[in-house]
Order: C-alpha cells, then sequence, then structure tokens
C-alpha cells in the first residue's frame, strides 16, 4: 500500500504551477498533484502504446469526449470553479454562461461540459481526472460516439494504480470539510474505491451560472 501512496518524483514535471489558485483553494495543491501523477499514467501509457505501433487519435479540436457525462469529485469540482472565477477572461465567461443558460432545458447527462468552448477546454490545465486518462487510440470518435462502448480496445490504458494514488493523494482534504462525508481512515483501497463513489458527480450537475457570471476573473 505504501507503494500506491508514494510521490512519483517523475510525476513533477506535469505538475501545474498556479500560486493564485493555489493560494485561494486550500487542497488545491493536492488536486494539482493528483493531476500529475495522472498525467504521468497518461505518459507511460502513451509511451506503450506507441511502442506497439498505435497512436493517440485526441487532439486540438477533438471535442467528442466533452459531449458526454464527465465525473469528477468535490475537490476537483472546487478547482474547476475557482479557476472559473480566476482565471476565465470576460471573454470567454459571457459565451460560456450563453451555453450553459442555453443547455438548462436539458437534464445534466445530456449537457455538453459546461467548459466547452469552441471546440476547445476553456479550463484545460485543470480538467478533471477522467478527462485527463480518457485518450482515444488510431482514429478518431465519430459524432456522438461514445469509444468506450462502441469500441474499448481503442481506449487508452493508464496505469490504475496511480490514478489510486492520486485519489488517495486527497483524502486529507475530506476530512476537513464539514458536511462531507468521512472518507476511510485506513488507505485501503476498496475502502477508497466506494467513498469516491459516494462523492462523485458529473460536471454538468454543477451549478456552472453563478461561475460563469463572474467578472472579476484575473487573467
Amino acid at each position: 500500500m505504501e507503494s500506491m501512496l508514494r510521490w512519483r518524483p517523475e510525476a513533477a514535471r506535469f505538475r501545474h504551477r498556479d500560486s493564485l489558485l493555489e493560494k485561494s483553494l486550500p487542497g488545491a495543491d493536492l488536486a494539482l498533484e493528483a493531476c500529475a501523477l495522472v498525467d504521468l499514467s497518461v505518459a507511460e501509457a502513451l509511451a506503450r502504446a506507441r511502442q506497439a505501433g498505435r497512436a493517440p487519435a485526441c487532439g486540438a479540436g477533438c471535442a467528442a469526449c466533452c459531449c458526454q457525462p464527465i465525473p469528477l469529485t468535490p475537490l476537483e469540482a472546487l478547482l474547476l470553479t475557482r479557476y472559473a472565477h480566476l482565471r476565465l477572461r470576460p471573454e470567454e465567461r459571457a459565451p460560456l454562461a450563453r451555453n450553459h443558460a442555453a443547455a438548462l432545458a436539458l437534464p445534466p447527462l445530456r449537457r455538453n461540459c459546461p467548459l466547452l468552448l469552441d471546440g476547445r477546454c476553456a479550463a484545460y490545465v485543470v480538467r478533471p481526472l477522467a478527462c485527463r486518462r480518457y485518450l482515444v487510440l488510431d482514429r478518431s470518435c465519430a459524432p456522438g460516439e461514445d469509444a468506450a462502448s462502441s469500441r474499448p480496445a481503442d481506449l487508452l490504458l493508464p496505469d490504475p494504480g496511480l490514478l489510486a494514488a492520486a485519489l488517495l493523494r486527497t483524502l486529507p482534504w475530506y476530512a476537513r470539510q464539514p458536511g462531507c462525508p468521512l472518507p476511510p481512515r485506513s488507505s485501503d483501497p476498496a475502502a477508497a474505491r466506494r467513498f469516491f463513489r459516494s462523492v462523485t458527480t458529473v460536471i454538468q450537475a454543477l451549478p456552472w451560472g453563478k461561475e460563469l457570471a463572474q467578472e472579476d476573473g484575473v487573467a
């Protein structure tokens, strides 16, 4: 179990730095370290895929996975909303707010990601762990395609142990949150999975109207 909790030094090169974000949100450091661990797992999985003669199909302008329900934990949600408050410019927030208002007529699970702007992620550097891990190989997704269902063999397979390590790294934050279910006291993977399943939601279900209406972000 200790190996799952240990920080991988190689992940440091993926660690996003934002002093304003980290100062304004307690726990942002843990969330960003979790992101770095997952990014490391993706880099290692991509290296293995390329050695096997496969190539990532995802790239700039490809947003098929942004049109599906996107799971995230409460700390990831706070990281995103705080980033939107601090870093999105008015010219980005305005169209996002309009898109969000228009999407409210749909149930959350049928909405696009509220941070999808002109085919790109407006908060890419702090995107959820699920987004970081979801890569399709060899052939781009058709419009409306869910590759996880239609061709699971074409999904990249990052190390699930590093995902577990990333989530476990954020557990101390939950212990300090009033009203939040108590996290497991041990680092047992099964208990941690049950805990994170109990608190996970989808990004489309968050109340984005307030955050996207803010106009005092810092560019």
